[in-house]
């Protein structure tokens, strides 16, 4: 495990990508990993959505372009994360919070995946993702302006640009050029061949041609959403 005591975030900076991408590995312990897996399948059913290729559930609020009716994020999203935020000042340069205010999990089966795209506005510009139980191949890819106009029409013709492993118990974060100008996505496949993939985050003890077999992964996307409204604005007057 990582001493969190004597780092800094510039510490895990990704070399040779555009600003800004950082990765640690074992971020969280297994022992945590399970514990937040227990929670998160433990879940009240009405708060997962299941979608066409992968399921959810939103914590803190729903964000919308009125702004986020912010909910508190329940401590078991916080407990063994929040600390590590703030040791490493991941969101310290966000001007009204220190620490994210909404966490989306998504669950993915082996062979599911999600088309490039960008977070869009409602979030301050960083995303800090925690992984469980299994790794995948992020793909980021530099984002054209008629690509952002059509992007479904547009996205098989995409090519990432680079990619990055993200290993079970790692955390990544994504702020500056990486959040604004590039979309990222996960491949629909049920394995993939290190091989055919430019990862630029490769530890040295990562075969580079090893074939990795996914299985079903959860993710802990961290968020600041920045336009929060107060419940008592959709109070009639009495």
């Amino acid at each position: 495990m990582v001493d969190f005591d004597n780092v800094n975030l510039k510490d895990f900076k990704i070399e040779n990508i555009p600003d800004s991408g950082f990765y640690i590995r074992d971020f969280i312990s297994e022992k945590e990993e399970q514990e937040l897996l227990n929670k998160v399948y433990s879940a009240p059913k009405p708060k997962w959505v299941t979608l066409k290729n992968r399921r959810l559930q939103n914590w803190g609020g729903k964000p919308t372009e009125r702004g986020m009716i912010a909910e508190p994020l329940p401590s078991w999203l916080k407990d063994s994360i929040f600390s590590k935020f703030s040791q490493l000042e991941i969101f310290n340069n966000c001007s009204k919070f220190k620490l994210p205010n909404h966490c989306l999990i998504n669950e993915y089966e082996s062979g599911q995946g999600i088309m490039p795209h960008e977070d869009g506005p409602f979030y301050y510009p960083t995303v800090a993702t925690v992984s469980l139980n299994s790794y995948t191949i992020l793909d980021l890819y530099k984002r054209r302006t008629e690509e952002k106009l059509n992007l479904e029409q547009n996205v098989t013709n995409f090519i990432p640009e680079f990619s990055l492993l993200l290993e079970p118990r790692s955390l990544l974060v994504l702020q500056d050029d990486l959040y604004k100008t590039y979309l990222h996505g996960i491949e629909e496949r049920k394995s993939d061949n290190l091989s055919q993939k430019n990862i630029m985050n490769l530890s040295d003890d990562v075969n580079s041609d090893a074939i990795l077999e996914r299985s079903t992964r959860v993710s802990l996307t961290y968020r600041v959403v920045e336009k929060v409204m107060k419940v008592g604005i959709f109070k009639k007057n009495t």
